[in-house]
Protein backbone atom coordinates (compact mmCIF):
# COMPACT_ATOMS: atom_id res chain seq x y z
CA UNK A 1 0.00 0.00 0.00
CA UNK A 2 1.17 3.48 -0.93
CA UNK A 3 0.53 6.52 1.46
CA UNK A 4 2.28 9.57 1.38
CA UNK A 5 4.91 8.96 -1.05
CA UNK A 6 5.97 6.02 1.58
CA UNK A 7 5.56 2.13 0.31
CA UNK A 8 4.59 0.06 3.87
CA UNK A 9 4.15 -3.61 4.14
CA UNK A 10 6.74 -6.17 4.65
CA UNK A 11 9.49 -4.89 2.76
CA UNK A 12 10.32 -2.00 4.72
CA UNK A 13 10.25 -3.30 8.46
CA UNK A 14 7.95 -2.35 11.37
CA UNK A 15 6.94 1.65 11.20
CA UNK A 16 8.54 3.65 13.66
CA UNK A 17 7.29 5.78 16.24
CA UNK A 18 7.54 9.12 14.09
CA UNK A 19 5.45 7.63 11.28
CA UNK A 20 2.78 6.31 14.00
CA UNK A 21 2.56 9.32 15.33
CA UNK A 22 2.21 11.34 11.81
CA UNK A 23 -0.52 8.86 11.02
CA UNK A 24 -2.32 9.18 14.71
CA UNK A 25 -2.57 13.32 13.75
CA UNK A 26 -3.64 12.81 10.09
CA UNK A 27 -6.25 10.33 11.29
CA UNK A 28 -7.06 12.87 14.10
CA UNK A 29 -7.56 16.07 11.90
CA UNK A 30 -9.95 13.79 9.47
CA UNK A 31 -11.88 13.03 12.20
CA UNK A 32 -12.25 16.02 13.71
CA UNK A 33 -13.32 17.31 10.16
CA UNK A 34 -15.76 15.04 9.46
CA UNK A 35 -17.02 15.75 12.81
CA UNK A 36 -17.52 19.55 12.31
CA UNK A 37 -18.94 18.66 8.90
CA UNK A 38 -21.53 16.03 10.37
CA UNK A 39 -22.32 18.76 13.31
CA UNK A 40 -23.10 21.29 11.33
CA UNK A 41 -25.19 19.43 8.55
CA UNK A 42 -23.09 19.80 5.74
CA UNK A 43 -22.16 16.73 3.57
CA UNK A 44 -18.37 15.37 3.67
CA UNK A 45 -16.46 16.63 1.07
CA UNK A 46 -16.95 14.92 -2.50
CA UNK A 47 -20.35 13.34 -1.19
CA UNK A 48 -23.73 14.51 -1.23
CA UNK A 49 -26.40 14.93 1.51
CA UNK A 50 -28.53 11.89 1.66
CA UNK A 51 -31.74 12.70 1.75
CA UNK A 52 -34.37 9.93 3.65
CA UNK A 53 -36.81 8.38 0.66
CA UNK A 54 -40.21 8.83 0.61
CA UNK A 55 -40.77 5.42 2.23
CA UNK A 56 -38.52 6.42 5.33
CA UNK A 57 -40.25 9.55 5.84
CA UNK A 58 -43.67 7.25 5.53
CA UNK A 59 -42.73 5.14 7.96
CA UNK A 60 -41.29 7.84 10.60
CA UNK A 61 -44.79 9.86 10.16
CA UNK A 62 -46.76 6.94 10.89
CA UNK A 63 -44.59 5.79 13.83
CA UNK A 64 -44.73 9.92 15.21
CA UNK A 65 -48.75 9.29 14.63
CA UNK A 66 -49.70 5.35 16.02
CA UNK A 67 -47.32 6.14 18.86
CA UNK A 68 -49.32 9.05 19.96
CA UNK A 69 -52.27 7.01 20.02
CA UNK A 70 -50.80 3.67 21.49
CA UNK A 71 -49.62 5.98 24.25
CA UNK A 72 -52.75 7.06 25.18
CA UNK A 73 -54.83 3.82 24.88
CA UNK A 74 -51.92 2.13 27.16
CA UNK A 75 -52.71 5.16 29.93
CA UNK A 76 -56.33 5.40 29.31
CA UNK A 77 -56.37 1.21 29.87
CA UNK A 78 -54.34 1.61 33.34
CA UNK A 79 -56.49 4.57 34.29
CA UNK A 80 -59.34 2.35 34.33
CA UNK A 81 -57.78 -0.83 35.52
CA UNK A 82 -57.05 0.82 38.57
CA UNK A 83 -59.49 3.46 39.19
CA UNK A 84 -62.73 1.53 38.07
CA UNK A 85 -63.54 4.20 35.46
CA UNK A 86 -64.53 1.88 32.62
CA UNK A 87 -64.77 2.60 29.83
CA UNK A 88 -64.20 6.50 30.49
CA UNK A 89 -60.33 6.74 30.97
CA UNK A 90 -60.08 4.94 27.84
CA UNK A 91 -62.23 6.88 25.73
CA UNK A 92 -60.66 10.08 27.22
CA UNK A 93 -57.02 9.09 26.74
CA UNK A 94 -57.62 7.58 23.58
CA UNK A 95 -58.83 10.45 22.32
CA UNK A 96 -56.08 12.77 23.60
CA UNK A 97 -53.27 10.01 22.17
CA UNK A 98 -55.03 10.61 19.09
CA UNK A 99 -54.49 14.06 19.50
CA UNK A 100 -51.38 14.29 20.74
CA UNK A 101 -50.33 11.81 17.27
CA UNK A 102 -51.58 14.62 15.47
CA UNK A 103 -49.32 17.37 16.73
CA UNK A 104 -46.47 14.91 16.43
CA UNK A 105 -47.61 14.32 12.83
CA UNK A 106 -47.18 18.07 12.10
CA UNK A 107 -44.20 18.95 13.82
CA UNK A 108 -42.59 15.96 12.07
CA UNK A 109 -44.04 17.25 8.51
CA UNK A 110 -42.90 20.68 9.40
CA UNK A 111 -39.03 19.70 10.45
CA UNK A 112 -39.10 17.54 6.71
CA UNK A 113 -40.24 20.39 4.91
CA UNK A 114 -37.67 22.77 6.54
CA UNK A 115 -34.83 19.98 5.47
CA UNK A 116 -33.63 19.16 9.37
Amino acid sequence: MVEDGKRQGSDQGPPTEADLDARRRALESKLAAYEQQRTSGTAPVGQAAVEPSGLVKLFRFSADFVSGVIAGALIGWLVDRFAGTRPWGLIVFLLLGFATGIYNLVRSAQRANRGG
